[in-house]
């Protein structure tokens, strides 16, 4: 299937005019005057370390997994559960992951940690009905049509583990990039990118490396799809439709390339695609499971997996402060999906994707993301 080319935001396009000369096959326009420099072809630069990233994804993956031990009957400790989020108390099964001085809480928006607090120790109380049907205003697990898939859910049909890990997806990767590593505060001209770290090169190299290290992807991405997490992952679902691995690895490469060749204007580009095309990936992954859920509004159990993963991810846009959605349409979309997705319909659902197109102007894709 063929897709329009449309989404190359005007980030994008402005990054394709910027200054590199490149290892890979780009043939990126030379402005007079400028810096040149060659822009490896994988994210490959001498002294990166975003060690704690890493961290970090591997400890929402346990969580995640732990959680998910309720979809088959287990009941969940609330205080591990709080012990993972925090790193507390050696919660995790790798323990280098408990000596790492990592964790997910600090790194949450602050605005919201204590609302995840809740939604942990709501998935807890929830798992005291693991065992039984789950009915509308009553907690517990909701199977298949074909009986291959078994969700827990609360009360509403919320499946809150999906809810957790969609949510912290935005409130520490995504809002630690772009709304952290990627503003002025961290790689503006006035941070240091003479004193070299070994290990870990200057403060802005050092930013930089970090705001990669939550996007999930392998150094050669996208030509190597093995082994993404999280972002990567989804970007990597949604790419046919937005091309968004491409866009994506492209400014990271060349903001990391500008940044050792001390091209400022270079890196500014390159942290406006980022920043533009990542809040894209966000809603754009919105997206994609509302049109699964579209699809699936006749099984229960379907209809509230997707549309709580559906949900997560639109919590994640408001976390970047100067994000395109107005506050009046994402209040919008989160009433038409509802807090009780028994009662969400096929036309909330197709309501709710109209309105995250057209903010974003992706109407001309909405059907194939």
């Amino acid at each position: 299937m063929r897709f329009p080319a449309r989404l190359f935001t005007l980030a994008s396009l402005a990054l394709a005019s910027a200054t590199f000369t490149a290892c890979s096959d780009d043939k990126d326009e030379i402005t007079p005057n400028a810096p040149t420099y060659e822009v490896p072809v994988t994210y490959s630069f001498a002294n990166v370390n975003y060690s704690g990233q890493q961290a970090r994804l591997a400890m929402l993956g346990e969580m995640d997994t732990y959680i998910k031990t309720a979809n088959t009957g287990a009941v969940l400790n609330a205080q591990k559960l709080q012990n993972m989020y925090a790193n507390t108390s050696s919660p995790f099964a790798a323990t280098e992951l408990n000596t790492a001085g990592k964790q997910l809480r600090d790194k949450t928006l602050s605005t919201v940690q204590a609302e995840y607090d809740g939604y942990l120790q709501d998935v807890a109380t929830a798992s005291l009905s693991a065992r039984v049907p789950a009915t509308n205003g009553t907690a517990g697990i909701l199977t298949s049509a074909d009986g291959t898939k078994k969700y827990l859910v609360n009360a509403k049909g919320v499946e809150l583990g999906q809810l957790i890990q969609k949510g912290l997806m935005g409130a520490v990767f995504y809002y630690q990039a772009v709304d952290s590593y990627l503003t002025e505060d961290k790689i503006g001209n006035a941070v240091d990118n003479k004193t070299v770290k070994p290990g870990e090169g200057t403060a802005m190299e050092h930013h930089w490396d970090e705001a990669f290290g939550y996007f999930g992807a392998p150094v050669d991405f996208p030509a190597n799809t093995t082994g993404l997490k999280y972002w990567a992952n989804y970007s990597n679902q949604v790419d046919p439709a937005l091309k968004s691995n491409k866009i994506l690895m492209d400014a990271f490469r060349k903001g990391r390339a500008a940044i050792s060749n001390n091209d400022m204007a270079g890196k500014t580009e390159a942290a406006a695609t980022l920043r533009t095309n990542w809040e894209t990936l966000v809603v754009s992954s919105a997206m994609h499971e509302l049109n699964i859920a579209k699809g699936a509004v006749a099984d229960q159990a379907l209809k509230s997996h997707y549309l709580s993963e559906a949900r997560g991810f639109v919590m994640g846009l408001r976390y970047r402060k100067d994000r395109k959605i107005s506050d009046a349409t994402y209040a919008q979309v989160m009433a038409k999906l509802g807090d009780n997705f028994y009662a969400t319909t096929g036309a909330d659902i197709n309501d709710a994707l109209n309105l995250l197109s057209s903010a974003y102007g992706l109407d001309a894709i909405k059907g194939s993301i």
